[in-house]
């Protein structure tokens, strides 16, 4: 039997404590970055705790199968704060571009920085998406994981959970105030999809919208959508004096834009969907329209030539939460309010927020144009489906 001293047992103590327990390490990778995986029999989900980002989510049979829908960068992706300025640009936006990867969380505001803030070491899109994040649980279908905001004060925690025989994810998650005053915050989901998914003449988008706007500020020189222009999803005012679907995308010339659309305000829930016709997938997501009443719409199609777009960027962001435009905290504070509707939320102090939300990916039967509706029952989420009689129903346990 060996015999050790205390000098040695506490440096063993020590050592033990510093290990990641088997929850907090990762378990896979994805485009050379470490990843956490949840999977059931129908859908398999690759979560990186770099930025915290839902990365992949697929179907593992049927049509459909192994295609990614959620963007994947066409530059190298790396962990938070390996990044080299140059290589990804500058602050505030090369923080948040050196990782980002398909689905991020916008916290605790959406939008840029002030050139205060940006001095101050602030990123793009607050710090939620650019930190390291920790599991607290993980199992085959379950993983929730958390981060600090160290600046902000602020700690968020998200559990993604699958339903056995389903390809619908239900997600929570909690914003937690560490200060002691009440403060206003931005909190969107910044979803955004990408090739080989996103395919002229065969990608789609739906949602229960209404009222609409484009940017009214100069979002770039490479602009298709009118400026500052009001409408009602889909049909949108172009640039040039045409009228343009958004449910149609990509399309056209090299561009560069944003929109925001409110959602449905007699609705419990708001939702949007994309499909792939060539790929016969649809992806969606469905949320509580009173904590998220906005639904904006960024997109890129290979406008932006510095670094690391160099004019190769093709992505779509349905970037839904609290925040209508990607304004400063200030501009969007000073704003109050859009067409009668808030801009941000308060969270008051030592106080945490919690939403929950559903995505999903399913097969798209042959001779679906689109969505007509997507609802969300006690056990279930359905999608009823447009240029064909059909509904789909997944299971889904919330």
């Amino acid at each position: 039997m060996h015999r050790f001293g205390k000098s040695t047992l506490s440096a063993l103590a020590l050592l033990v404590c510093s290990l990641p327990t088997l929850a907090q390490q990762a378990d896979t990778s994805y485009h050379g970055r470490k990843a956490w995986k949840v999977q059931n029999e129908k859908v398999q989900v690759l979560v990186v705790p770099g930025g915290g980002h839902i990365a992949s989510i697929t179907l593992r049979t049927g049509a459909g199968a192994d295609v990614n829908p959620l963007w994947l960068p066409p530059w190298p992706s790396v962990e938070p704060n390996h990044w080299q300025s140059g290589a990804y640009g500058d602050k505030p936006g090369a923080q948040l571009l050196s990782s980002i990867l398909g689905h991020n969380i916008c916290l605790d505001f959406f939008g840029g920085p002030s050139d205060a803030e940006t001095k101050a070491g602030i990123p793009v899109h607050g710090e939620a998406p650019t930190l390291n994040w920790t599991a607290l649980q993980h199992s085959a279908t379950k993983l929730m994981y958390s981060t600090t905001l160290p600046k902000a004060q602020m700690k968020v925690t998200r559990t993604i959970s699958l339903t056995p025989g389903s390809s619908a994810l239900w997600i929570k998650e909690t914003a937690e105030n560490l200060t002691d005053f009440d403060r206003p915050i931005g909190w969107n989901q910044h979803v955004t999809f990408g090739p080989p998914f996103l395919e002229a003449g065969a990608s789609f988008y739906d949602m229960n919208g209404t009222w609409s706007m484009v940017d009214p500020k100069e979002f770039s020189k490479g602009q298709r959508l009118k400026q500052g222009a009001e409408f009602d999803w889909p049909n949108v005012p172009g640039a040039k004096g045409d009228q343009i679907d958004l449910r149609n995308w990509p399309m056209g010339t090299k561009s560069s834009d944003f929109s925001t659309t409110l959602i449905d305000p007699g609705a419990k829930w708001g939702w949007f969907t994309a499909i792939n016709t060539k790929k016969h997938l649809l992806v969606g997501y469905i949320w509580p329209r009173a904590d998220w009443p906005w639904a904006a719409n960024w997109e890129e199609n290979k406008f932006r030539t510095g670094a690391p777009w160099n004019g190769k960027g093709l992505t779509r962001g349905i970037e839904f939460g609290t925040t209508p435009f990607a304004y400063s905290r200030k501009d969007t504070v000073t704003m109050g309010k859009l067409h009668d509707t808030p801009t941000y939320r308060w969270i008051s102090a030592r106080a945490a927020q919690t939403v929950s939300y559903g995505a999903f990916v399913a097969p798209l039967p042959a001779g679906a144009t689109g969505v007509k509706n997507v609802e969300l029952t006690a056990g279930s989420i359905k999608i009823t489906l447009d240029g064909i009689d059909k509904t789909v129903s997944l299971p889904l346990k919330r």
